[in-house]
């Protein structure tokens, strides 16, 4: 029975970071929408610059916050909510959900917890009770004891047996783990740790290093109904963290036993624990025997669950807001896209997932690159495919950050430093796994070193087969169907082949080879769905039709790395809704499993395609868009397109004369907005630079208006106004200023507006940039409009965007970051004095 709720308190993700990306604002988003079925009022409190969901619910009802316990209590005393929605906040949104249990801050407003009970919540916030509840279900957990001396820590192995894992008891995170197989090993590791130790303890537990790690997203309503909506299988065995493991959907190694003993153990979970919506468990299955642990429970949003629905097409987000609004799975009445018997039938799969994560390494370059438990990817890319080999090309195609169609060469690699590298995995792991084959590495050999199921080596020398063929039968009909049936885009034959992609295309067409999409849906085809969601593959049948209407193409910015990329998929997803009130059929192509882009309602059709030139053109060639967006200034990309004469091409943000600088310093900047011969004032920018440093590179923290605005503001606006030449110059432009603080700016610059600023600027000025970008170079912009609402020199507050960067997180010794080493950005508002 659903409660009666009239108004909700949605927690946001807050800024992206190691350990979560985009995927808690595209949860969110999804939930908004179905929550705006059922009618009841949403405030919501996020602090990201970045946030989709901020820009759909009225400003009235945005709080831009810090989502933190004394925040939250604050929004409380004002809203009065009847529940709060903790789960897409993420693990933070999930204690903070427990602080107001705990402080009786629920129960003395009357506030339900939307989701999981407070003394459910304590099981899963509360280490000790949560290894309880599972012991009381017969769920195994790793045995680990606290001990005082040696004599209690070899009284442990004698009970649970070698390996085990000891940590010491440090104070200052320290986050050294010593495996020890043998008494020598665990004599040496006490020492060690005792010594550390700020008080004479150290943490000993049972060791599952070489376990399979099993990953298991479900859903579950009030009555107790659940289903499972995928399966995972982490291809790197425990000892490497999930979100630096490369990820397989469905699993792909497990007897049919063993996965219905895990799917078993995550209901049996979810029951012990109440939980109403998504949880997603992980376990430990070993390698010899049916024996499994469980590692970890999150009945929140997390990376993972997100794949899972996106894997399967199973719209997860919108089915679990309704469970935990206290609908049954009976109950709930889905888009009419799916069919009706969804939300309560398990999804079944007919293709591959893939998922590799990308790393910070060449950005951030003092940092440990050794894959181990702590985590150190900062984004992922996804590639799906019909056969695991065909799912791993395209996710290692789309992994890759240069932008032309072919895979690195680890080839000058030695063989010493190749078999460390196996035992001692690095980021390229996937590519010396391959290389091992090459050389002429045993399977059951490359199991042994790297725990690895032989079932994937197989696989990868699948490739490395058809990769041979393929060099070695150039422009042959036989080595084209090879290629593609294995994963390789036309671009990456033409790369192989050193021919223009154009002779690809034509041999496509002399041999019949043509590209067909295939549906990601959930009933594997058995019933009628139409997700809008598609793949390629070189099939008879293509399951995807060009719109009739004038559609648009959208090329997303692909996996998530450093630099201004949460902001690029805030920026592609404005792009989106201007493009569906201008009036197109919206079309996205991405390959970010966390992207708010790929959130099916802010689209009409999505490709899940890497994002190299032969997959876009095939994309083109089936959909003939009127208008092709590309966001972001991809250089390589824009040239390969701007070949094609028939192209409708914008770049955004616009794609015009390179910046121009006198010094690479400024402390203050004016934002203009230009089109045609017309200049418009928008703001003035003051740069925080970190201890008065004003260099360009380090400049990531941003203050509007500018400091003295209300003495300097005018005549700058007009000197900016007066240096612009609009012949040179449009869209939204910064002129750059350095001053000495005496009233007194020296010009040293002009650039197009930054991503991340245009974000700042759509938040902080209450006018959608984007929204206005794309009308403009769609030719449908109302400047009378814009005009009025411009009002460049009235603040009624300070608005303050800060950068974080990954440096703690990583173990990096850096302070300060360069705007290539951004992470995520803060929001906050300050009211004048």
């Amino acid at each position: 029975m659903t409660i009666d709720i009239n108004k909700v308190l949605l927690l946001g993700g807050g800024p992206t970071n190691i350990g979560h990306e985009n995927e808690l604002d595209a949860a969110a988003f999804e939930r908004l929408m179905a929550l705006k079925k059922t009618g009841a009022k949403i405030i919501y409190v996020d602090n990201n610059p970045f946030s989709v969901t901020t820009e759909e619910i009225q400003p009235a009802n945005v709080y831009v916050q810090e989502v933190n316990f004394q925040n939250i209590v604050n929004i409380i005393d004002k809203e009065n909510p009847d529940a709060i929605m903790a789960t897409t906040g993420g693990l933070n949104g999930m204690q903070i959900a427990w602080q107001l249990a705990e402080s009786g801050i629920l129960a003395s407003n009357n506030i339900s917890l939307l989701g999981i009970k407070p003394a459910d919540l304590r099981k899963v916030m509360d280490n000790q009770k949560l290894r309880d509840t599972l012991t009381e279900i017969n769920e195994k957990v790793i045995a680990s004891k606290i001990v005082a001396d040696d004599d209690e820590a070899m009284d442990f192995v004698r009970e649970v047996g070698f390996p085990v894992i000891v940590k010491p008891m440090s104070s200052s995170h320290d986050t050294s783990r010593f495996i020890c197989n043998n008494t020598d090993e665990l004599e040496d590791a006490l020492d060690v740790s005792f010594k550390r130790a700020y008080i004479k303890r150290c943490s000993i537990e049972q060791s599952i290093v070489g376990y399979k790690e099993i990953e298991m997203v479900g859903i579950r309503d009030e009555s107790g109904n659940k289903l499972l909506v995928s399966g995972m299988e982490d291809m790197d065995p425990i000892g490497i963290h999930s979100g630096d493991s490369i990820i397989f959907a469905p699993t792909q190694t497990l007897i049919n036993e063993e996965y219905q003993a895990l799917r078993s153990a995550t209901f049996r979970i979810m029951d012990a624990l109440n939980v109403t919506g998504t949880c997603h468990v992980q376990f430990a299955q070993s390698r010899t025997d049916a024996n499994y642990f469980v590692t970890k429970v999150s009945p929140f949003f997390t990376r993972n669950t997100i794949l899972a629905a996106k894997a399967t097409g199973y719209p997860l987000t919108y089915v679990s807001s309704f469970l935990e609004m206290g609908y049954n799975l009976t109950e709930i009445k889905l888009p009419s896209k799916y069919n009706k018997f969804l939300p309560f039938m398990e999804p079944t799969m007919d293709h591959v997932v893939v998922k590799i994560p990308l790393w910070p390494f060449r950005d951030i370059t003092d940092v440990d690159q050794h894959l181990n438990t702590l985590m150190k990817s900062v984004g992922s890319t996804i590639g799906i495919g019909r056969t695991v080999e065909e799912a791993i090309i395209k996710s290692m195609h789309s992994s890759q950050f240069s932008p032309r169609d072919i895979l690195p060469s680890v080839s000058t690699v030695n063989d010493d430093e190749v078999i460390n590298q196996l035992i001692h995995p690095l980021a390229s792991r996937i590519l010396i796994l391959m290389e091992a084959l090459r050389r002429g590495f045993s399977i059951d050999e490359l199991s042994e070193l790297t725990q690895i199921d032989r079932f994937y080596f197989y696989k990868l020398n699948q490739l490395l087969r058809a990769q041979d063929f393929v060099v070695n039968n150039p422009m042959s009909p036989q080595s084209i169907e090879i290629g593609h049936k294995y994963g390789f885009g036309d671009g990456m034959l033409a790369e192989l082949w050193q021919v223009n992609i154009s002779k690809i295309q034509q041999l496509n067409e002399n041999y019949q080879n043509h590209v067909t999409y295939k549906a990601v849906e959930p009933s594997a085809g058995e019933m009628l769905e139409s997700t809008n969601i598609f793949y390629s593959s070189y099939e008879l049948e293509n399951e995807s039709r060009p719109f009739e209407e004038k559609s648009a193409l959208v090329i997303g910015r692909g996996g998530n790395q450093l630099g201004p990329n949460s902001a690029a998929d805030y920026y592609t997803s404005q792009i989106l809704r201007a493009l569906h009130k201008s009036g197109y059929k919206t079309i996205i192509m991405n390959t970010n499993p966390n992207a708010v882009s790929l959130t099916p309602q802010l689209s009409d059709k999505q490709y899940i395609e890497p994002i190299q030139l032969g997959n876009i053109l095939n994309i083109i060639n089936l959909e003939k868009p009127d208008v092709v967006i590309l966001p972001g200034n991809r250089h390589y990309l824009s040239k390969q397109l701007k070949q094609f004469q028939n192209l409708n091409i914008i770049v955004l943000p616009p794609d015009q004369k390179v910046a121009t600088y006198n010094q690479k310093y400024a402390t203050t900047a004016v934002d203009l907005f230009i089109e045609g011969d017309e200049i418009l004032p928008v703001t003035t920018i003051s740069f925080v630079g970190k201890d008065q440093r004003t260099d360009l590179r380090f400049i990531n923290d941003y203050k509007e208006p500018m400091d003295n605005w209300k003495s300097d503001e005018a005549k700058l606006i007009a000197d900016a106004t007066n240096k612009v030449d609009p012949k040179e110059w449009q869209g939204l432009v910064q002129v750059l200023y350095n001053t000495t603080g005496d009233s007194k700016y020296e010009m040293t610059g002009i650039r197009p507006v930054r991503i991340t600023e245009t974000a700042f600027l759509t938040k902080t000025t209450g006018i959608n940039w984007i929204n206005v970008l794309v009308r403009k170079y769609l030719h449908t912009l109302d400047m009378e409009a814009l005009r009025e609402d411009l009002k460049p020199t009235e603040h009624k507050r300070a608005s303050i965007m800060t950068a974080h960067f990954p440096f703690r997180e990583l173990q990096s010794s850096r302070i300060e970051g360069t705007t290539k080493q951004e992470v995520g950005s803060s929001l906050s508002f300050k009211n004048f004095e």
